[in-house]
């Protein structure tokens, strides 16, 4: 696959991080940083997202065009944006095509300098993909990312029990993914977005926004995926008070979104499950360097 050329003029400089103790036996894993605040990516678009589409557009040219018009006729009739603009709007348009480049390709250089949390040549894009994914259907219910779980990671979502992702974390919602077994993540999904109208490769995949935080309800050891988790509401305290109304209803959630998931996986797998084309697998909370 044809990779285009990362678009900085420099490499970023890279914030020491604090590794935790458990990883640093494996030089291959660290935990993210906390991104700067130039480097946030918020799924509103923000001020400036005009700006960074006009960006686009210069840095794309023809090609950015060419992708906005594809995907205006790959969209459903019905289709509309979740603020209520048409589906003919050019910002909604520019934002979905930042979407289908990030998924092509651009992924392979956004995703690991996004991940490292410094400002750069790659926000624009970024910003202009996280405002896309929102205008796309929210998927509720199980999602999985089949990836090897090595022994330190397993260890290290113990002790972790809240993962802020500062990325695009992909998953999928594919029955037969969910009903496969072998190491991985599976998560129940509050607002990840369904790319199918936009993505030129892989059905049911889902794609989390920058920030979205996640509760680790148990770590399995045995076959099957090894961290279940939950996606957080947005206003969700990452701690509650054992006595507080919050705390016990967090408890209940947490165990009936638990049952919820483990049924799920129990659920023979009815096909044979492609590899997917696109972003990576990877470990939500963490840089890999594989």
């Amino acid at each position: 696959m044809n990779v285009t050329k990362r678009p900085l003029d420099k490499e970023p400089s890279i914030r020491s991080t604090i590794v935790p103790s458990d990883l640093r036996t494996d030089p291959e894993v660290r935990a993210q940083p906390v991104p700067r605040a130039a480097a946030r990516i918020v799924s509103n678009g923000g001020r400036g997202i005009a700006r960074d589409r006009l960006q686009l557009c210069s840095q794309y040219g023809t090609r950015f065009r060419r992708t906005m018009s594809d995907v205006g006729g790959a969209l459903p009739k019905e289709w509309a944006s979740g603020d209520g603009r048409r589906a003919g709007d050019v910002g909604a348009l520019a934002d979905l095509a930042a979407v289908r480049l990030y998924l092509a390709e651009e992924w392979a250089w956004l995703d690991p300098t996004l991940l490292e949390g410094e400002p750069g040549a790659h926000i624009p894009l970024a910003r202009c993909v996280a405002s896309g994914l929102r205008r796309l259907p929210v998927y509720r219910g199980p999602a999985i990312v089949r990836t090897g779980v090595a022994d330190s990671l397993v260890r290290w979502y113990r002790d972790n029990p809240v993962v802020v992702d500062h990325g695009f974390w992909n998953a999928t919602s594919s029955p037969a993914a969910l009903g496969a077994g072998g190491p991985g993540y599976l998560v129940w999904s509050l607002t990840g977005r369904r790319t199918d109208s936009v993505d030129p490769y892989t059905r049911g995949r889902l794609v989390f926004v920058p920030g979205t935080r996640f509760k680790v309800l148990k770590v399995l050891d045995s076959r099957g995926p090894r961290v279940l988790m939950r996606e957080m509401f947005p206003q969700e305290p990452a701690e509650k008070r054992p006595a507080s109304p919050g705390a016990r209803n967090a408890e209940w959630l947490d165990g009936t979104t638990l049952e919820e998931l483990t049924q799920s996986t129990a659920r023979p797998a009815g096909l044979i499950v492609a590899e997917c084309t696109g972003p990576r697998n990877r470990p939500p909370g963490l840089i890999t360097a594989k």
